[in-house]
This record gives C-alpha cells, sequence and structure tokens, in this order.
C-alpha cells in the first residue's frame, strides 16, 4: 500500500478489504487489536506467523525419524523442539509417543522392552543400549581377521607357470642339442665296419675288398 501514498489510517481502512478467511474473521473479531496500523501489523504477524510456524512442526513431528548415523541425544533433544514448536502445551505422554515412532529400528525395539514411562526414561535407555551396540560393533570390527590382499595365489599361479615355462624351453633346448649330437655322433661312423673312428671310406676293409 506504499506504493498509494496513504496515511497509516487509510491502509487500516482499507486493509479489511484484502484480508481473507481466518485472517479476516480476525480482523473483526479483534477490534482492539487492531487499533491503529502499527498494532494491527505487529498482532497479525504474531498471531498468523506463529500458527503456521505451529503447523509446519507438526507436520514435521508427525514425519520425523532418526537417521542411520543420529545419536540418541541429537534425536531427543530435536523431537522435544519440534513438540514445542507444535504445541507448548503438550503433556509428556504425547511426546513420549512421538519419541518412540520416531526412533530407528535397530533401537526401537530394544527401547520398547524397556517400556519407558517418561521422556526422562526414554532418553536413560536409549542412550545405554546405543552405547552398548556400539560397544558390541566395536568388539566385532577388531575380532574380525584383517584382510589382506588376495594375490598371494596369482602370483604363485604365474610364477609356476613362468618356471614351467621356462623348465620346458631348457628341456626342448637340451634335447635338440642331444639330438644334434646323437646326429653327429651317428654321422661319423663307418658303415662297413661299425667302427666310429672312421668314414666308410677310410675303412681298411673296404679298402681291402677294393683291392
Amino acid at each position: 500500500m506504499n506504493m498509494f501514498k496513504l496515511t497509516d489510517d487509510e491502509k487500516l481502512f482499507y486493509v479489511s478489504l484484502c484480508l481473507e478467511a481466518d485472517a479476516r474473521d480476525w480482523f473483526y473479531d479483534n477490534p482492539r487489536l487492531c487499533s491503529t496500523w502499527s498494532i494491527f501489523t505487529q498482532n497479525l504477524l504474531k498471531t498468523f506467523e506463529s500458527s503456521g510456524k505451529a503447523d509446519i512442526s507438526f507436520n514435521r513431528l508427525r514425519h520425523y525419524e532418526q537417521s542411520i548415523n543420529q545419536d540418541v541425544k541429537k534425536y531427543y533433544f530435536d523431537i522435544m523442539r519440534l513438540c514445542k514448536e507444535a504445541n507448548p502445551l503438550m503433556d509428556d505422554t504425547s511426546k513420549l509417543q512421538y519419541l518412540k515412532d520416531g526412533l530407528k529400528p535397530s533401537l526401537r525395539f530394544h527401547v520398547l522392552l524397556k517400556n519407558p514411562q517418561t521422556t526422562a526414561e526414554f532418553l536413560e535407555y536409549a542412550q545405554k543400549i546405543e552405547e552398548l551396540k556400539a560397544v558390541d560393533e566395536e568388539k566385532d570390527t577388531q575380532s574380525s581377521p584383517s584382510r589382506h590382499p588376495s594375490y598371494s595365489n596369482s602370483y604363485y599361479n604365474i610364477n609356476y607357470h613362468n618356471n614351467n615355462s621356462s623348465e620346458q624351453h631348457v628341456a626342448a633346448i637340451t634335447t635338440q642339442r642331444q639330438y644334434r649330437n646323437s646326429i653327429s655322433k651317428l654321422s661319423y661312423q663307418c658303415y662297413k665296419c661299425g667302427a666310429n673312428d672312421h668314414y666308410i671310406r677310410d675303412c681298411p676293409h673296404f679298402q681291402e675288398r677294393s683291392h
């Protein structure tokens, strides 16, 4: 309304035409809270801002759940804050029910077995159970064998394969050499008399026969 350069009295007069539903009813039902423009704006914000905030907090409260990594203490105070924002006069029994409903499954069963009767008891039991679970998880971590990279078998297999390949290669070379030597030895032989110290052309038996 400032764009029309209205006075405060004029704003207060015309604002009733702009209000709707609950705000308009509130304006006519509470004339003493709207005696001047300044008082009107203060009370309007105080009434409907707090009401809107309460609705938001109540909606969050109904759907609030403890996250996996959120500790019990943080969860507890978040729920208690939302309860206060949603309804400053909320009783302890209702708060306790919200605490139970939003607790994560890993803790809920054990806490319900304890059957806490107050929010203070809930916090006490839930924290103790949380601590015990943390100790158990730490023991499990320490007792489990450390995992080493499983490359030893692969390394052995590679070396075994390489060694076998090397041995097979050496054996093949040795066999080839033996074969060549045997060929050489067999080649240096007289086929007439069977001696290994001369060729057939130098064989005395062959020469005698030739004469």
